[in-house]
């Protein structure tokens, strides 16, 4: 009896993780997160501070060093016209220390400081959640952020909002006057 029980519920378990598509599954995190009271819809400003866009994917925000990686390059606009603004997702004031401050912390100050760093971050996988859009408006997206010193990524899900938008429109002209209007930052990617 219990080879038998165990038998269906590996037959039920197999049958649930194959009947979704990996699409699904990526972005079953977000969808919680989107369809829960967590989601508010806000109005949040574009980065008013200069802009630098520096070589190989790598932006200057203010002190805050960006290093993206699009597969999408379409989405470029959203960086480099501030519609992106890492001040109100990662925190205004930056976290970096000297090299003397950091060589004087401790092991576990060490750790510390470099999950909560937000001077020089790596974003990646930066996706479209085209199935999580409720309507040609609003665009949804989930990405990796790296810390230095950090070897797994936080798992962000991000939001932007273009009330004229429709659904022919490229993606190119939805940034142009698009805003950002959610941002949550997710789980540790293991």
């Amino acid at each position: 009896m219990r080879t038998l029980l165990i038998t269906i519920f590996l037959f039920i378990s197999v049958q649930k993780t194959l009947g979704q598509d990996a699409n699904d599954r990526k972005f079953e995190f977000a969808k919680e997160v989107f369809n829960s009271r967590i989601y508010q819809q806000k109005d949040y400003p574009k980065f008013s501070k200069k802009i630098e866009i520096l070589e190989n994917g790598a932006y200057k925000f203010g002190n805050k060093f960006l290093t993206i990686e699009l597969e999408d390059k379409k989405l470029e606009k959203l960086f480099k016209l501030g519609i992106f603004n890492p001040d109100v997702i990662f925190g205004e004031k930056t976290s970096n220390k000297t090299k003397a401050e950091i060589e004087l912390l401790t092991q576990n100050e060490k750790v510390f400081y470099n999950l909560t760093r937000n001077d020089s971050l790596s974003i990646c996988c930066f996706e479209s959640a085209v199935k999580l859009n409720p309507n040609p408006q609003t665009k949804r997206f989930k990405f990796w952020v790296f810390n230095i010193g950090v070897a797994n990524p936080t798992e962000y899900y991000i939001e932007f909002y273009n009330e004229n938008a429709t659904e022919e429109m490229p993606i190119e002209k939805f940034i142009e006057n698009s805003k950002m209007t959610f941002f949550h930052k997710g789980t540790l990617i293991i």
